[in-house]
C-alpha cells in the first residue's frame, strides 16, 4: 500500500517533468493529486508555500547568488587567475592545474558550481585551446573543478540541505571545507599526471615578487572566505547575516576598490540574481506541500524498513546510498534530488545512527559527481558548450578527474572524523 502511495506521489511528478513541465509546477499538480487521492485536507496546500520559505536561513539563498554575482562582474575572477599562475602556471599542465586552484578559491565566494563553470571557463577554456590543450581535456577539467564550489563554503546546495534536514548550516560549512580542499588536492594529481604524459606546456616561473604582487592584488577575494567562515565559525554571525555580509563586502570591492562596477551596472546584476534565486526558491516553496505529504503518509517509515531490510550496518546503506545518489545525479537535477528525494531517506539515516552533517556533505559530493556523469551530466553540456567540444570528447577526458573524486568520496564516507573534525572542533 505505502509504495501505492509513492507511486502516486512520485509518478505524475516526473511524467509531467518528463513532458516537460517546470519543476515546481509538476511538484504541485502531483501534491494536488495525492491530496485527493488520500483525502487529506486541501488547506495544506496553501500552508505548504509559506511553510517551504518560513526559515530564517533561507535568506542566506539570494544573499549568496547576490553576492557571487557581485563578484563575478566585480573583477575578482581576473585577479584569482593571475594568483593562481603565479602560484602553479609553471608546472607541467598549468592552465589545467590554474583551472582547479581558481575554481577553490572562487568556490569560496560564489558557492555555485554554475557560477564556477560560467566565470572560469569563460575566461580558461580559450587560453586553454590556444596553447594547445584539447577542447575536451579543457572543458573537463573545467567542469571537474567546478564542482567543488558546492562543497568548499559558502554552498547554496549545504544551505539547502540545512534547512531539508533542520541541521545546522554552520556545521555544514565548516564540514566541507576540509573535503572541498581534498577534490582540488586529488583534481590537481589527476591534471598533472594527464598533463606530464602528454607534454602540455607551462609558463615562466614566476618570482616571489610577482607572486606577493598578484597576491595583493587578489587579496580582496581570499578575504572573503575568511569573513564568511570566521564569522559563522566564532559565532560572531550567522550563515544569513554572513551572506549579507558578503553581499555589502562584494559592492565595497566592486565599486570602490577594483571599480569595475558602475552603478548602471547594478540593476542588472541585482535583476540576474533574483531570477536564479527566485527560480530555485519557487521549488523549495513547493517543497513545503511535499515534505508535509511524505510525512502524512508514511513514506519515511517505509524508506527506513526498505533500507534496513538489505543491512542495519550503518556502513552498508551509506555505500547503498553511495551508489543510489551518484546514479540520480546523472539524469535528476539537483534541486529535485534535494528536495523530493532525500527528505524520505532522513529518517531511515537518523534511525540508523549515521551523523546528519556527514551525510549532508556526502550527499551533495555525490550529486557533484553525478553531474559530471554521462549521460545526462549538467556538467558536460555546459562545458562542452563553451569548449565547442564534442560529448563524447568531454567524457573520455572527464575519466581521471570522475576517479579522483571518487576517491575523495570514498574517503570522506567511510572517515567520517575528517568531514566532522573541524565543526567539532570549531563548533564546541
Amino acid at each position: 500500500m505505502e509504495f501505492f502511495k509513492l507511486g502516486v506521489l512520485l509518478g505524475p511528478m516526473f511524467v509531467l517533468m518528463g513532458l516537460g513541465m517546470p519543476i515546481f509546477m509538476a511538484m504541485a499538480v502531483a501534491c494536488a493529486i495525492s491530496i485527493m487521492a488520500f483525502d487529506l485536507p486541501l488547506m495544506v496546500m496553501a500552508k505548504g508555500y509559506v511553510r517551504g520559505l518560513d526559515h530564517y536561513s533561507m535568506l542566506a539563498v539570494p544573499f549568496y547568488f547576490l553576492a557571487g554575482e557581485l563578484m563575478n562582474q566585480g573583477g575578482i575572477t581576473r585577479r584569482l587567475l593571475d594568483f593562481s599562475m603565479a602560484l602553479v602556471g609553471h608546472i607541467r599542465g598549468g592552465l589545467s592545474h590554474v583551472n582547479i586552484v581558481v575554481s577553490m578559491i572562487f568556490s569560496g565566494v560564489s558557492g555555485s558550481g554554475a557560477a564556477d563553470v560560467a566565470a572560469v571557463g569563460s575566461v580558461l577554456i580559450p587560453a586553454m585551446k590556444k596553447q594547445g590543450y584539447s577542447a575536451g581535456f579543457a572543458a573537463a577539467v573545467t567542469g571537474a573543478s567546478a564542482m567543488i564550489g558546492p562543497i568548499i563554503p559558502p554552498s547554496i546546495p549545504l544551505v539547502l540541505y540545512g534547512l531539508v534536514a533542520q541541521v545546522s548550516v554552520g556545521q555544514l560549512f565548516l564540514a566541507g571545507a576540509i573535503p572541498g580542499i581534498l577534490m582540488g588536492l586529488y583534481l590537481l594529481a589527476a591534471s598533472f599526471i594527464v598533463s606530464f604524459r602528454r607534454g602540455y606546456p607551462a609558463t615562466e616561473r614566476s618570482g616571489l615578487k610577482k607572486i606577493f604582487r598578484s597576491g595583493i592584488d587578489a587579496a580582496g577575494a581570499l578575504v572573503m572566505p575568511v569573513i564568511i567562515v570566521g564569522g559563522i565559525s566564532s559565532g560572531v554571525v550567522t550563515p544569513t547575516e554572513a551572506g549579507s555580509i558578503a553581499v555589502a563586502y562584494g559592492l565595497l570591492m566592486g565599486l570602490f576598490i577594483y571599480r569595475e562596477i558602475n552603478l548602471a551596472d547594478l540593476p542588472r546584476i541585482f535583476s540576474q540574481s533574483l531570477l536564479n534565486s527566485g527560480a530555485l526558491l519557487i521549488i523549495v516553496a513547493t517543497t513545503g506541500i511535499f515534505t508535509w505529504i511524505v510525512a502524512s503518509i508514511g513514506l519515511g517509515e517505509v524508506m527506513v524498513k526498505m533500507l534496513m531490510s538489505f543491512s542495519d550496518s550503518p556502513w552498508m546503506i551509506l555505500l547503498i546510498l553511495n551508489v543510489f545518489f551518484l546514479i540520480l545525479g546523472c539524469f535528476l537535477e539537483f534541486p529535485i534530488t534535494m528536495f523530493v528525494i532525500i527528505p524520505m531517506f532522513l529518517p531511515a539515516i537518523e534511525k540508523v545512527g549515521i551523523n546528519m552533517v556527514h551525510f549532508g556533505v556526502v550527499v551533495v559530493m555525490n550529486l557533484m559527481i553525478g553531474a559530471l556523469t554521462p549521460p545526462f551530466g549538467i556538467a558536460i553540456f555546459l562545458t562542452s558548450a563553451l569548449a565547442q567540444a564534442k560529448i563524447e570528447d568531454v567524457i573520455r577526458e572527464l575519466i581521471p578527474f570522475i576517479i579522483a573524486l571518487l576517491l575523495v568520496l570514498a574517503l570522506c564516507t567511510f572517515w567520517p572524523g575528517l568531514v566532522l573534525w573541524l565543526p567539532n572542533t570549531l563548533l564546541k
